[in-house]
């Protein structure tokens, strides 16, 4: 079973790849005539695509989140609701003010979260020498936060317009945007609150649900709060044994759930993921929705590879566009196959290159591949016919890419690629750069 330990070895061997590329450009199984080498090279280490994603690769890391909200709202609940398990939150890390806290949340020994626990609303007066909204600043500028989560209990429609309140005064201090989502916690308290099945939510309950989140909404837009978005989750979960919070950290890391209550927080995931920094959601995909993260990570190497191919038809080269094309092309399937946990040596990249050239590419951009066969491979080219345009080039190396993430990932016949390249095709069609 894929696990973030797992996928943290393969993206380690791509980053390995890519830090040797000269190595893997020797071992290619093919013969690159003078001035291609550099040329494939130059092509990758060039492109600012494929060097953004490496670089956010070799940095990911857990995110870091702000929580703000009463005490009781349920903030480590949300947390063991993101993850499905009962994570440990180490001791926490003095960072100046004696209102907030900054935590890990671990488990089998690697940080998931970086937190700053905000004291409870209700409790923002307290101290002496700063405001709420002072430390909230200092907490910011000091932590530099992916995201900020801002929760408020649906069930307690009364205090929803002091939370907004206190919200926009620490919020509009900060004088920099930073990603903040509104969560709505403890809806499966929300009547009938005795179904506390997401599947069983009556349409009365779901109303009730829409209702809150549409109070919310309306609260934050009269008070002007820049809210990304509202979303209202139950993080209800049923652990094996009682008392969990009683535990050992040993013995909190073993536990597992008897009864999963969790509601939307997929859509909290997908929010966070599309508004945190890469490097962050690389992470956090890792941790929560591996199988995502493999697929996110080969979208961005299949669009930069064929980004990277585009610049052979708009560069002078002193070789054929194909004999740089192809290789750049070998690497690409080799990386999402590495992606994969696929073994695959360079022969057998080249041997899945040539079976979808006779299956897919014809007609969907790189024709010369299908016509010359393994003598293409071996680079025994006509003198002419070899150029290639950047609409070709793109489109070619995109449908390679998707074929080779539907056999490597997603476990596709080879029999299933020629309709994948085609829609593969037409989908580039439409990203390929003007």
């Amino acid at each position: 079973m894929l696990n973030k330990a797992i996928l943290d070895k393969r993206l380690n061997r791509i980053i390995h790849l890519y830090d040797n590329l000269d190595d893997l450009i020797e071992s290619l199984p093919v013969k690159l005539p003078d001035g291609a080498k550099s040329k494939v090279k130059q092509l990758i280490f060039s492109n600012k695509e494929i060097n953004e994603t490496i670089a956010n690769l070799k940095e990911r890391r857990p995110p870091r989140l702000i929580l703000v909200g009463r005490t009781g709202v349920g903030k480590s609940s949300l947390i063991n609701a993101i993850f499905g398990k009962y994570i440990a939150k180490t001791s926490p890390v003095a960072i100046g003010t004696n209102q907030l806290e900054r935590y890990n949340y671990e488990a089998d020994g690697d940080v998931l979260f970086e937190v700053i626990d905000t004291r409870g609303i209700a409790e923002s007066s307290t101290n002496q020498n700063t405001s709420a909204e002072e430390d909230f600043t200092k907490a910011v500028q000091a932590f530099d936060p992916d995201a900020v989560l801002f929760l408020s209990d649906a069930t307690q429609r009364a205090r929803m317009d002091e939370d907004v309140a206190y919200i926009k005064k620490v919020y509009q201090d900060i004088g920099f945007e930073i990603p903040l989502v509104t969560v709505l916690t403890h809806v499966d308290n929300l009547e009938p609150a005795r179904i506390k099945e997401p599947d069983q939510y009556t349409e009365s309950k779901l109303r009730n649900i829409r209702e809150k989140k549409q109070q919310m909404e309306d609260l934050l837009q009269e008070l002007q709060v820049k809210t990304s978005k509202v979303i209202p989750v139950s993080t209800y979960i049923e652990w094996d044994r009682p008392d969990p919070h009683l535990l050992s950290r040993e013995e909190q890391e073993t536990l597992t759930i008897d009864f999963d209550g969790r509601y939307n927080i997929e859509e909290l995931l997908d929010f966070l993921e599309h508004n945190i920094d890469f490097r962050a959601a690389i992470h956090l995909m890792m941790s929560t929705r591996i199988d995502k993260a493999v697929k996110r990570i080969s979208k961005l190497i299949i669009e930069a590879f064929a980004i990277a191919s585009t610049a052979i038809a708009l560069t002078p080269i002193p070789v054929s566009d194909m004999a740089v094309l192809v290789p750049l092309q070998l690497i690409l399937v080799i990386f999402i196959a590495y992606l994969s946990g696929a073994d695959v040596d360079k022969d057998s990249a080249k041997e899945f290159l040539l079976s979808i050239g006779g299956v897919g590419i014809l007609g969907y951009g790189l024709r010369t591949l299908a016509q010359q066969g393994s003598k293409f491979l071996n680079l025994v080219l006509p003198g002419s016919g070899s150029a290639v345009s950047s609409t070709i080039a793109f489109s070619g190396t995109y449908a390679i890419g998707k074929a080779a993430q539907a056999y490597y990932i997603d476990k596709k016949s080879k029999n299933e690629l020629e309709a994948i390249m085609k829609e593969a095709s037409e989908e580039a069609k439409k990203k390929a750069p003007e």
